[in-house]
């Protein structure tokens, strides 16, 4: 039976409708004898070459520009276009389930942010079979080992019968028989890598006034903290409301933001950076989570270290408060910039760790749509898109890379002025903790940020906000189909 292509308008869907249609997609492709197979099956080396591909991206989530000043190249190696369009994250979304559920043949590559995907592996292409066909890889060397393990995991590795579960080892580098072994598949290659890293002043940290300030009040040396009991101790020496001066930014408005600002610190509190267990335990709001929602409500609300509006700040709000020169240190998923040269140059850190090192990542990867009519040039494509010279040439426009080899030789260059951001972005990812794999984990991530925005300001004891927080999850996730033990 053949699928006829449907290309479906662009509208606004409701999170429930985009649910329910991630539902019917995984019903489909699993029921139906209609959806091309997975591996090489309807891809095979000698599939003709098609006249273009199509390829769905993000805009500046995925860093868009950077992507397209490879089209010449591409054209040069491939012979044919790469078309890409280009989304803003809610669009870009909305699109992909929609696309998907139809079985649309539109899109043959697709990036896919980590929240989306347990809902989609039945309908993005396996390429398990691919990474073992030589024939298939004959336009880049895909090297799965050189690709940030940590991150190659938690991004592109997944059970289709069982979407919730991690790959138990992440540390040792990635192997293709290793992970089927085990029961699992690739379902996409990493291209895109954003880590909270740590942003700071150098100007205020190397200035002998400061310095001789902080050990006359502190008996120490004033350094960049690599724990978070050094950076308590810092942010308040720097905390000076009279000069519009303070010691650091958190972002605790209600969102995904305050989300990862919790799950960093609750990884470093002992507790489960994931928040949720691949057994559906609720980990977030075990013991170590209430320890790491004190620790953040102490500097934001009962001993302030951060500036006014804290409460309610995102992403964009802690990057405009930071380049305004109000805080000494910041965190972000991006390189920051200061407004005026004024306030001195910025260096970079990883984020402090406590009993362990666990700040949130999050990866966009590049998969292959299951009922594409072009599977196999869809697959060398990702596979040159994302190899370790397309990335390093992306990087001079921003990208965030995945491989190891090219964060080395970004780190090693003497003339780039990102190479310290970089060396903080590379050792952030090599520790960094993912999310729960939840068809619903942006429910349930907002269910958390409401718990922590309202005992960061000070409504709640951490204790209760979480126990409120727990609640909500558990019913969000019997809602959703899940055992909830």
């Amino acid at each position: 039976m053949d699928v006829q292509e449907v290309h479906v308008p662009l509208h606004r869907l409701t999170r429930r409708q985009l649910l329910r249609t991630a539902g019917l997609a995984a019903g489909v492709a699993a029921l139906s004898g209609c959806a091309a197979g997975p591996g090489p099956v309807g891809a095979r080396p000698g599939e003709p070459r098609p006249d273009r591909l199509r390829m769905l991206y993000a805009t500046v989530e995925g860093d868009l520009d950077a992507v397209r000043g490879l089209l010449p190249a591409f054209r040069d190696r491939f012979g044919f276009d790469l078309e890409i369009d280009g989304q803003p994250y809610d669009a870009l979304q909305q699109r992909t389930f929609a696309e998907l559920a139809v079985r649309s043949r539109h899109y043959d590559i697709m990036i896919m942010d980590t929240p989306w995907t347990p809902a989609l592996t039945k309908v993005i292409e396996p390429l398990g079979g691919y990474l073992r066909e030589p024939a298939l890889n004959d336009f880049a060397e895909v090297d799965l080992a050189d690709f940030i393990p940590k991150i190659f995991y938690d991004t592109a590795v997944y059970r289709e019968d069982s979407p919730t579960a991690h790959f138990p080892a992440t540390d040792a580098p990635a192997a293709v028989d290793a992970i089927s072994a085990a029961g699992f598949d690739v379902y996409g290659l990493p291209i895109q890598a954003n880590g909270l890293t740590m942003a700071y002043r150098k100007s205020l940290f190397e200035d002998p006034a400061e310095r001789d300030a902080f050990a006359g009040r502190t008996g120490k040396s004033l350094a960049v903290p690599s724990t978070w009991d050094e950076f308590r101790t810092v942010a308040a020496f720097f905390t000076r409301p009279g000069q519009r001066l303070y010691g650091t930014t958190w972002m605790a408005g209600v969102g995904d933001w305050a989300t990862d600002d919790f799950k960093t610190l609750l990884a470093c509190f002992g507790g489960d950076g994931h928040l949720i267990g691949d057994d559906l335990s609720l980990h977030f709001a075990d013991e170590p989570g209430a320890r790491a929602l004190a620790f953040y409500r102490d500097m934001i609300t009962d001993h302030p270290v951060v500036p006014p509006g804290t409460a309610s700040a995102s992403w964009d709000e802690t990057a405009s408060t930071f380049g305004a020169g109000l805080a000494a240190m910041s965190m972000n998923y991006h390189s920051m910039k200061l407004d005026s040269p004024r306030l001195g140059e910025l260096g970079y850190a990883p984020v402090p760790r406590g009993q362990a090192a666990g700040p949130h990542f999050g990866t966009y990867m590049l998969s292959i749509n299951r009922s594409s009519a072009h599977k196999a040039w869809a697959y060398r494509a990702i596979t040159w898109l994302t190899s370790s010279p397309a990335q390093l040439e992306m990087a001079k426009a921003g990208l965030h890379p995945t491989r190891t080899s090219v964060y080395d030789r970004l780190v090693a260059d003497p003339t780039s002025p990102d190479a310290e951001f970089y060396r903080a972005l590379r050792d952030t990812l090599a520790v960094g903790v993912g999310r729960a794999r939840l068809t619903n984990y942006t429910e349930v991530s907002q269910a958390i940020a409401v718990a922590v925005n309202t005992a960061a300001a000070g409504r709640a004891e951490p204790r209760t906000a979480l126990d409120q927080a727990a609640r909500s999850v558990r019913r969000l996730l019997t809602a959703a189909g899940y055992e909830v033990p």
